[in-house]
Protein backbone atom coordinates (compact mmCIF):
# COMPACT_ATOMS: atom_id res chain seq x y z
CA UNK A 1 0.00 0.00 0.00
CA UNK A 2 1.26 3.33 -1.15
CA UNK A 3 0.52 6.58 1.75
CA UNK A 4 1.49 9.82 0.41
CA UNK A 5 2.93 11.63 3.31
CA UNK A 6 2.73 15.55 3.62
CA UNK A 7 4.89 17.42 5.74
CA UNK A 8 3.08 19.23 9.02
CA UNK A 9 3.78 21.33 11.93
CA UNK A 10 1.94 21.52 15.40
CA UNK A 11 1.37 23.34 18.60
CA UNK A 12 1.39 19.93 20.16
CA UNK A 13 3.11 16.44 20.33
CA UNK A 14 0.88 14.43 18.15
CA UNK A 15 -0.19 11.05 18.28
CA UNK A 16 1.54 8.87 15.75
CA UNK A 17 -2.05 6.94 15.10
CA UNK A 18 -5.12 9.73 15.63
CA UNK A 19 -8.39 8.18 15.08
CA UNK A 20 -10.50 11.04 17.06
CA UNK A 21 -9.92 14.09 15.26
CA UNK A 22 -11.85 13.27 12.20
CA UNK A 23 -15.02 11.15 11.42
CA UNK A 24 -13.36 10.81 7.92
CA UNK A 25 -10.51 8.17 8.82
CA UNK A 26 -7.39 7.54 10.31
CA UNK A 27 -4.09 10.06 10.81
CA UNK A 28 -1.02 8.37 10.66
CA UNK A 29 2.25 10.64 11.31
CA UNK A 30 5.91 9.50 11.12
CA UNK A 31 9.11 10.94 12.07
CA UNK A 32 7.56 13.23 14.37
CA UNK A 33 10.80 15.60 16.16
CA UNK A 34 9.99 18.48 18.55
CA UNK A 35 11.76 22.06 16.80
CA UNK A 36 12.74 24.84 18.84
CA UNK A 37 11.71 28.70 17.52
CA UNK A 38 12.83 31.79 19.03
CA UNK A 39 9.82 34.09 19.05
CA UNK A 40 10.52 37.61 18.77
CA UNK A 41 10.34 39.01 21.59
CA UNK A 42 13.33 36.18 21.99
CA UNK A 43 11.82 33.54 24.04
CA UNK A 44 12.01 29.78 22.58
CA UNK A 45 9.04 27.92 21.50
CA UNK A 46 8.33 24.29 20.52
CA UNK A 47 6.40 23.10 17.75
CA UNK A 48 6.42 19.75 16.14
CA UNK A 49 7.09 18.79 12.68
CA UNK A 50 6.17 15.69 11.28
CA UNK A 51 4.75 13.56 8.03
CA UNK A 52 1.43 12.72 8.10
CA UNK A 53 -1.19 11.05 5.84
CA UNK A 54 -5.19 10.86 6.16
CA UNK A 55 -6.55 7.28 5.44
CA UNK A 56 -9.92 6.17 5.57
CA UNK A 57 -10.94 3.20 7.97
CA UNK A 58 -10.37 0.30 5.16
CA UNK A 59 -7.08 1.79 4.13
CA UNK A 60 -5.86 2.08 7.61
CA UNK A 61 -7.06 -1.61 8.56
CA UNK A 62 -4.91 -2.55 5.54
CA UNK A 63 -1.93 -0.36 6.47
CA UNK A 64 -2.26 -1.95 10.27
CA UNK A 65 -1.92 -5.31 8.97
CA UNK A 66 1.26 -3.94 6.67
CA UNK A 67 2.56 -2.64 10.17
CA UNK A 68 2.27 -5.46 11.92
CA UNK A 69 4.38 -7.66 9.22
CA UNK A 70 7.03 -4.85 8.69
CA UNK A 71 7.18 -5.42 12.71
CA UNK A 72 7.83 -8.67 12.30
CA UNK A 73 10.48 -8.50 9.71
CA UNK A 74 12.36 -5.01 11.88
CA UNK A 75 10.99 -2.72 9.54
CA UNK A 76 9.76 0.47 10.44
CA UNK A 77 6.97 3.27 8.88
CA UNK A 78 9.88 5.93 8.78
CA UNK A 79 11.19 8.07 5.46
CA UNK A 80 14.72 7.09 6.51
CA UNK A 81 13.86 3.48 5.81
CA UNK A 82 11.96 3.96 2.86
CA UNK A 83 14.91 5.64 1.26
CA UNK A 84 17.49 2.77 2.34
CA UNK A 85 14.84 0.56 1.02
CA UNK A 86 14.76 2.18 -1.95
CA UNK A 87 18.66 2.49 -2.20
CA UNK A 88 18.77 -1.07 -1.70
CA UNK A 89 16.43 -1.97 -4.78
CA UNK A 90 18.47 0.59 -7.08
CA UNK A 91 20.90 -0.84 -8.91
CA UNK A 92 24.86 -0.01 -8.48
CA UNK A 93 27.67 -0.71 -11.20
CA UNK A 94 30.00 -2.91 -10.18
CA UNK A 95 33.63 -1.94 -10.76
CA UNK A 96 34.87 -5.15 -12.22
CA UNK A 97 32.97 -5.72 -15.03
CA UNK A 98 31.23 -2.48 -15.59
CA UNK A 99 27.34 -3.70 -15.10
CA UNK A 100 24.63 -2.93 -12.65
CA UNK A 101 23.70 -4.69 -9.61
CA UNK A 102 21.12 -4.00 -6.96
CA UNK A 103 22.48 -4.51 -3.20
CA UNK A 104 19.79 -6.45 -2.05
CA UNK A 105 20.91 -9.58 -4.35
CA UNK A 106 23.90 -10.16 -2.36
CA UNK A 107 21.57 -11.37 0.92
CA UNK A 108 18.56 -12.27 -1.31
CA UNK A 109 19.97 -13.98 -4.39
CA UNK A 110 23.55 -14.73 -4.37
CA UNK A 111 24.41 -15.66 -0.60
CA UNK A 112 21.96 -18.92 -1.30
CA UNK A 113 23.66 -19.31 -4.69
CA UNK A 114 26.97 -19.71 -3.12
CA UNK A 115 25.69 -21.54 -0.84
CA UNK A 116 24.57 -24.17 -3.36
CA UNK A 117 27.43 -23.76 -4.96
CA UNK A 118 29.86 -25.12 -1.47
CA UNK A 119 27.40 -28.41 -1.60
CA UNK A 120 27.72 -28.46 -5.30
CA UNK A 121 30.57 -27.24 -7.24
CA UNK A 122 29.54 -28.32 -10.45
CA UNK A 123 26.92 -25.49 -10.49
CA UNK A 124 29.64 -23.05 -11.41
CA UNK A 125 30.81 -21.09 -13.76
CA UNK A 126 26.99 -19.63 -13.58
CA UNK A 127 25.19 -17.12 -15.73
CA UNK A 128 24.66 -14.41 -13.41
CA UNK A 129 22.45 -11.50 -15.38
CA UNK A 130 22.97 -7.55 -14.15
CA UNK A 131 20.01 -5.49 -13.49
CA UNK A 132 18.80 -4.58 -16.83
CA UNK A 133 18.55 -8.75 -17.63
CA UNK A 134 19.68 -8.56 -20.90
CA UNK A 135 21.75 -11.77 -22.35
CA UNK A 136 24.55 -9.74 -23.90
CA UNK A 137 25.32 -8.23 -20.19
CA UNK A 138 25.07 -11.85 -18.42
CA UNK A 139 28.38 -13.16 -17.06
CA UNK A 140 29.32 -16.67 -16.42
CA UNK A 141 31.22 -16.39 -13.20
CA UNK A 142 32.69 -18.84 -10.99
CA UNK A 143 31.93 -19.20 -7.24
CA UNK A 144 35.19 -16.72 -6.40
CA UNK A 145 33.54 -13.98 -9.00
CA UNK A 146 30.37 -14.41 -7.59
CA UNK A 147 31.68 -14.19 -4.16
CA UNK A 148 33.60 -10.83 -4.66
CA UNK A 149 30.39 -9.47 -6.07
CA UNK A 150 28.20 -10.04 -3.46
CA UNK A 151 31.09 -8.90 -1.20
CA UNK A 152 30.78 -5.50 -2.73
CA UNK A 153 26.89 -5.37 -2.89
CA UNK A 154 26.98 -6.57 0.53
CA UNK A 155 29.39 -3.63 1.60
CA UNK A 156 26.94 -1.10 -0.52
CA UNK A 157 24.00 -2.71 1.83
CA UNK A 158 26.11 -1.79 5.18
CA UNK A 159 26.96 1.74 3.76
CA UNK A 160 23.17 1.95 3.01
CA UNK A 161 22.43 0.91 6.65
CA UNK A 162 24.95 2.79 8.33
CA UNK A 163 23.07 6.09 6.28
CA UNK A 164 19.27 5.09 7.63
CA UNK A 165 20.61 4.69 11.23
CA UNK A 166 22.17 7.93 10.65
CA UNK A 167 19.04 9.82 9.43
CA UNK A 168 17.19 7.55 11.67
CA UNK A 169 18.83 9.06 14.81
CA UNK A 170 18.61 12.69 13.01
CA UNK A 171 14.29 12.37 13.08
Amino acid sequence: MEINYRKSQSNEKPLEIDITSTPDGVYVRRDIKSVEIEQQDGSMKTFWEYQEALLSKSEYEQFASEMIAKAIKGDDNSEAFENYQRKLDTPIEYPANGFTYKPKWAENIYAGLLQKGALLPQLFPLKIYDSTEFEDRAQSMTMEELTALSIFLASAQERYFAEYKAEKAGI
